[in-house]
């Protein structure tokens, strides 16, 4: 037998770099003198200042150094900087930067000086910013100055514990697209004003602090498309009247899931509405067009649901539903106005137990419902299993006809063997919808509040 012949070993295991391939002389180990002409420094200022522009801004500030060709190019490129609170840092960066400037996220600190503050935004005014966002401390009260108010390049606009001023200019952010405040003082003469000055607004978000006045918040705009309310922390003693006066085109009403008992919300007139949510059946008055759900005062914790005239909201495909007790003829008289719904949500706290639960014939005797011939997706996030749960799924299972995927997020209890009981209390042999699917997920985050689950229904409708 035979052994193969030893391959000769490499005396140096590092394969050498060519001198082509390398700024540095393999013999000398001094720099070597470029050859050839330098191609990508003919380009045209354009070109380069695009590509100068996909870099962090330190990175794009140090190929100045390269040659005098270099030196002035990242000046020209778009500016984006974040959460900066040093304001005679921000003044060094745009004296030496002269380019547009894309975005700026500014954080005012208590010593923050307001006529500093009034140059940097003037600065970034004359330059064109399209997005602004301003984060005041809660000790600091800055007035946002008029020359903002009427900026032209405006379309992103985040505003944190900032002020108006008393006096707005008549007309008001013209080409802004999407306004966020939070913990922004105001009242309804504010919005009165500012949504229908505001020609171009299709987004407000209102972040509010929790107050136990009776706050009203009427809404009348013939852009908006996005409407977002919600609050910091939660109060049970918080009181809203919430009113959508005149939306035409609105298509997104989300309100947090913070509502209590003395919340009133009423959607007048939104023909095109297509999500909507959180509604609360304990709502002290919840309307929906002429369809009136009105709290009993004899009781917190009992609804009568008695529609004086059904309105039908046929343009409402996604619905998210906030429930805090078994109020299962609320739930159904609500449903009754969507018959083309499409996705429900409905989040069930712990307290949705069975000491007020009706009769399970309440579901029977509605029968088949109108939605039921269009809902394709269920989820329920905080199931128990009680009773209420399981009959709530039964009649969804039995009568829904097109329905896809039924999801459920078990807040605790949760087991292989539980899943399998359930199963068996839906009925799922007698299902309408031969491809019917049934979900259950551990709910690690029971008490996860109106920003994620906000997430999910956006994904939802966007998918």
């Amino acid at each position: 037998m035979t052994s193969e012949p030893t391959r000769p070993q490499p005396t140096n295991p590092r394969p050498s770099v060519s001198p082509t391939c390398s700024n540095m002389s393999s013999t000398t180990g001094k720099p070597l003198e470029p050859k050839g002409p330098d191609f990508i420094s003919l380009l045209p200022d354009c070109v380069l200042i695009s590509v100068l522009s996909l870099l962090p801004i330190e990175d794009a500030a140090r190929t100045s150094v390269l040659s005098s060709r270099w030196r002035h190019l990242w000046k020209a490129t778009p500016l984006r900087q974040d959460f900066l609170s040093d304001e005679e840092t921000v003044s060094r960066i745009f004296n030496s930067h002269h380019g547009p400037i894309k975005s700026l996220c500014l954080s005012l600190l208590p010593s923050s000086r307001a006529l500093s503050t009034d140059r940097l935004l003037e600065t970034a005014v004359q330059r064109g910013i399209p997005k602004l966002t301003l984060f005041c401390y809660r000790t600091t009260t800055y007035e946002l100055p008029t020359f903002l108010l009427r900026c032209n390049s405006l379309h992103h606009l985040s505003l944190s514990y900032c002020r108006f001023p008393k006096t707005l200019p008549p007309a008001i952010f013209p080409n802004l697209k999407e306004l966020r405040l939070t913990c922004v003082p105001h009242d309804n003469n504010l919005f009165q004003f500012l949504l229908p000055n505001c020609v171009s607004l299709e987004t407000l978000h209102l972040i509010s602090k929790s107050t136990r006045e009776a706050p009203v918040i009427s809404i009348s705009s013939p852009t908006l498309r996005k409407l977002v309310f919600d609050r910091l922390v939660y109060d049970w003693e918080f009181r809203l009247e919430f009113i959508v006066k005149d939306a035409p085109n609105l298509e997104s009403l989300m309100i947090g899931e913070y509502g209590t008992r003395y919340c009133t919300v009423k959607v007048l007139d939104a023909p095109k509405l297509q999500l909507l949510g959180f509604l609360c059946v304990a709502f002290k008055v919840l309307q929906l067009g002429g369809t009136l759900l009105q709290q009993q005062p004899a009781s917190v914790f009992q609804v009568n649901a008695m529609p004086c005239r059904i309105t039908m909201l046929s343009s409402v495909k996604t619905l998210a539903i906030k429930m805090e007790h078994s109020y299962d003829k609320t739930i159904l008289d609500l449903l009754r106005c969507f018959p083309c719904l499409e996705n429900l949500y409905i989040l069930k706290y712990k307290g949705s137990c069975d000491k007020n639960y009706l009769d399970k014939s309440i579901w029977d005797e509605h029968g088949f419902l109108s939605f039921l011939g269009h809902l394709k997706t269920v989820t329920v996030k905080g199931f128990y299993g009680n009773q209420s749960d399981v009959e709530l799924v039964r009649y969804l299972v039995v009568h829904g006809m097109v329905l896809r995927k039924i999801t459920l997020l078990c807040s605790k209890g949760f087991s292989q063997k539980f899943a399998e009981d359930k199963k068996r209390q839906f009925c799922i042999e007698k299902r309408a919808s031969s491809d019917l699917e049934l979900v259950f997920l551990r709910d690690a985050k029971s008490n996860v509040h109106f920003s994620l689950w906000n997430e999910l229904i956006f994904f939802e409708k966007a998918r």
